[in-house]
């Protein structure tokens, strides 16, 4: 093998220029990638010629010459790149699993829609095949526009219908529609479960964005001449940060919906426009009361009001800023009907006195020179064959790349390590439709003493480590395997940053554990200590991540899915952490923990609780796993021992630390007891109070923030030892649920 030739320090970035080609283009790809322009499928751009087949082509093909269309998920991922050019569309272009669709960063391109256009939307990102839009996972968009301004602007017509779910991603999309429309909308969420629409821009249209999903981070949204920036007829609860709202008729509209427990607006702006918020006024409501709001850090221009009820009464009026106005539960406290209040929020975690945000990168500003392909290099043999482990040669190809300041390319494939897979200061990697990084092999047999499948720097260790659409995962059950572990922070925010990067155990066809952990005592499939650890040396920031213990699987053959992993997202970072837009589900002892943690920023989580836990469960929590206090694991010593809604994965658990600042949490409880899955055994669905408490709080944590609280089928939403807020005294959201819109117990303390 060549040496490895470092040079720590010499360069802090790769070469950036003005490319004549995007890089992407430039890789030497598996079958997984497409160009629409390219045979066979020789799709024109050029504004004239109707490409729709030709796209629709290169999205169902398999690069094996057959079809992908309900035919495996992850086994036929795909890469469809679109270089500049409008490209002509006549009806809807349907998106697959497993598919990113990506256009030239440097000269997007445009959906242009016909004149005739016939059908609901220019792009269905919910894919037919894949049953319920709960399923639709792994779809991602970027660097595209989106065109509907040659329909006659009274039509009803969507640009992005997007009722899709977990590990689905919009990044650097603008959407343009004709002004004063009374038909149009840029992107209409109509189910599904996804976490995160970052980055997207809406110029006219009767509605921006209209949402109907379970929950959301509606992040860095801009909306310009749209009749209505953002419209609630339904969901359960959002966080909308950042966003801008310049002249438009109304801001957002929650008036008419009746599960929206609640919603968060957040570092927003609102610039000659009409109301910023219409809702509906719930104080009165016997029973569930729904549209519990938080306006916090809001800029306001114009002598309109900023929230309205549904009569148009003012509920507040018209100021220049505000810094925290709640309506809703109040704990301590009762029903608030417009309290103004402050949220002391530290500098730490701040850019522009808003919370810091991160564009995922597009490297669009780097030729495919400054790009190294993991699986070319001179010396280094890399298979990502699914068996061969790849481990030495990745580990050497990493540290040379982050030396020679380098971005390493993953093409598709499943890389198998038996060691950890060290990510160094200086690394930045990219993946071609989630390639994954699968852990196997007695390195992480040993849950005394767990060891990362990937671990992002070295405890101490500052500098630059961005990753982006990756999976990790094991390929075999590991009780001692600790997936992800981040021990870096970056001398900057976002230095160490993570995009579009999922957690997965089972429900897959790269790993074992997708068929033999269908057993309803899962003591023999402990199949990882945890999926994510983010310990005390780290900061990063983290957005749109998934980490899913499966409840079913997306591959035939295994549908038998009972897996006990131990620990979800592990926090005791303190150096600044943002999370925005994750989720985290099916874990044994909780889905987040955060363990003497500080500084942490997140806006959105959200969580489910292991379908065979609970009444008529063979294991009690923390059965299978022993609660190690070196953890931070709870113990669940304040159940009975035979208290199985007791003894359930909590949603979230705080034990300590300071200044945390949470923002619309989705935690949600569906089944119990379960001893195969949901879709055989539909009868095991809860009613109500499945689990007894959602949220655990302790060890007096100071400068706790939590607005947009949402539980759902929860006997106490938040066992705190001090009023311990329960769903029969906060009810709303998700029936039968409860709404808290503002949790300040330890606010003060």
């Amino acid at each position: 093998m060549a040496p490895i030739k470092l040079f720590w320090g010499r360069l802090q970035t790769p070469i950036a220029g003005k490319p004549s080609q995007y890089w992407l283009d430039a890789q030497d790809h598996t079958g997984m990638y497409r160009n629409v322009k390219s045979a066979p499928y020789n799709a024109k751009g050029d504004g004239n010629i109707d490409d729709t087949s030709a796209l629709q082509n290169a999205l169902n093909a398999d690069g094996q010459g057959g079809n992908r269309y309900g035919n495996g998920v992850t086994i036929r991922p795909a890469v469809v790149f679109l270089p500049g050019g409008t490209y002509k569309i006549s009806e809807p272009v349907d998106m697959r699993l497993n598919t990113i669709l990506i256009g030239d960063p440097t000269d997007p391109p445009v959906f242009k829609a016909t004149s005739n256009f016939n059908g609901d939307a220019l792009i269905h990102g919910y894919d037919n095949a894949a049953g319920d839009p709960t399923t639709n996972f792994f779809v991602a968009l970027k660097n595209i526009i989106l065109d509907t301004t040659n329909i006659d602007k009274d039509k009803s017509v969507t640009a992005l219908g997007w009722g899709v779910s977990q590990a689905c991603h919009l990044t650097n999309i603008k959407i343009n529609m004709p002004n004063s429309s009374g038909g149009h909308v840029g992107i209409d969420m109509s189910a599904g479960s996804a976490t995160i629409v970052a980055d997207v821009s809406f110029t006219g249209g009767a509605i921006g964005v209209r949402v109907n999903n379970q929950q959301v981070n509606l992040k860095n949204l801009s909306f310009k001449f749209c009749t209505t920036a953002i419209k609630f007829p339904g969901g359960h609860t959002a966080v909308i940060q950042g966003a801008n709202i310049d002249t438009c008729g109304m801001g957002v509209d929650a008036s008419d919906s009746g599960q929206l427990g609640s919603l968060v607006i957040l570092d927003t702006t609102s610039v000659n426009s009409g109301p910023v918020l219409k809702f509906h006024d719930s104080s009165r409501d016997s029973g569930d009361r729904n549209n519990q709001i938080v306006i916090e850090n809001l800029s306001h221009s114009g002598s309109n009001p900023i929230a309205i009820d549904e009569n148009g009464n003012v509920k507040l009026g018209s100021t220049s800023s505000v810094d925290t106005w709640i309506w809703g539960n109040e704990a301590p406290g009762n029903y608030q009907t417009g309290k103004t209040s402050s949220t002391s929020r530290p500098g730490l975690l701040l850019d522009g006195g808003k919370y810091f945000t991160k564009t995922q990168p597009t490297y669009g500003e780097y030729a495919a020179d400054q790009f190294v392909n993991v699986k070319a290099v001179s010396g280094y043999p890399v298979k990502g064959d699914g068996s061969t482990d790849d481990s030495t040669s990745l580990n050497a190809i990493l540290a040379q790349n982050a030396a020679n300041c380098k971005i390493s390319y993953f093409p598709y494939g499943v890389y198998i390590v038996k060691g950890t897979l060290y990510i160094p200061p200086g690394s930045r990697i990219v993946g071609e439709a989630w390639p994954v990084i699968s852990g196997i092999g007695a390195n992480f047999y040993n849950n005394a003493n767990p060891s990362p499948v990937v671990m992002v720097g070295k405890p101490g260790e500052i500098g630059v480590a961005e990753i982006q659409d990756m999976r990790f995962t094991v390929a075999d059950v590991l009780q001692g395997a600790t997936i992800l572990q981040v021990n870096m922070a970056g001398n900057l925010p976002g230095d160490v940053g993570i995009w579009n990067t999922h957690i997965t155990v089972g429900g897959t066809a790269d790993t074992k554990v997708n068929t033999v952990c269908g057993a309803p005592d899962t003591s023999d499939c402990k199949a990882a200590f945890a999926l994510t650890h983010l310990t005390a040396s780290s900061g990063a920031y983290i957005e749109n991540m998934w980490g899913w213990v499966a409840d079913h699987s997306l591959e035939a053959g295994g549908d038998h899915q009972n897996i006990a992993v131990g620990r979800g997202m592990l926090i005791e970072a303190t150096k600044g952490t943002w999370l925005t837009g994750t989720a985290f589900e099916h874990c044994t002892l909780y889905n987040y923990n955060f363990y003497n943690a500080q500084n942490v920023f997140a806006g959105m989580q959200q969580t489910e609780t292991a379908y065979w836990q609970g009444e008529g469960s063979l294991q009690n929590a923390p059965a299978p796993w022993t609660a190690l206090s070196s953890f931070g694991d709870p113990d669940f010593l304040w159940c009975g021992d035979g208290d199985q809604k007791c003894r359930m994965g909590l949603a979230t658990t705080i034990d300590g630390g300071s200044n945390l600042f949470l923002y619309s949490a989705a935690f949600w409880t569906f089944f119990h007891g379960e001893t195969l899955t949901r879709y055989n055994f539909p009868g095991t669905t809860c009613g109500s109070d499945c689990i007894t408490n959602q949220i655990r709080v302790a060890g007096n944590p100071k400068g706790l923030y939590w607005y947009g609280v949402n539980s759902r089928c929860a006997t106490t939403m938040i066992l705190d030892g001090q009023g311990n807020p329960k769903e029969f005294n906060n009810p709303g959201g998700w029936p039968p649920g409860g709404v808290v819109a503002a949790y300040l117990q330890y606010a003060g303390s």
